[in-house]
């Protein structure tokens, strides 16, 4: 009994594009995962892991890959850039949203404060 016969995950012979492994062509080519880690953004390839053959669209060259791997970078970048300002609002509101609720319980203790003189002062 060979390694590929005893492995469970041996079925798993469709590669899409990103690396990820599928039981069918049809799930290969919808794969969700290229979204985030093909440099095309989306299932440009399948490949038979068993035969090596392209089974659903088509191998780029050597050149296209290059040139959306660029283009890639550059998205990859910029969302990077827009999620790290995201980040800086979040904390900035964060940080306005503690420093209202120390405001408002400082607010509160002085009323207490107020209502506990006028107590003593007989008002």
């Amino acid at each position: 009994m060979s390694y590929n016969e005893m492995n469970p995950l041996s079925s798993y012979i469709f590669e899409c594009c990103c690396g990820e492994r599928f039981r069918s062509v049809r799930a290969a080519s919808t794969c969700k995962k290229c979204r985030n880690y093909s440099v095309w953004g989306y299932t440009k390839y399948v490949i038979d892991t068993t035969t090596g053959d392209v089974v659903h669209g088509s191998l780029p060259t050597t050149a296209e890959y290059e040139a959306q791997e660029a283009l890639a970078t550059a998205r990859w970048a910029e969302e990077k850039r827009q999620f790290e300002a995201m980040l800086r609002r979040d904390e900035e509101e964060c940080a306005n949203l503690k420093l209202a609720a120390v405001k408002r319980a400082a607010e509160a203790n002085e009323d207490e404060l107020h209502e506990l003189q006028d107590k003593l002062m007989g008002y």
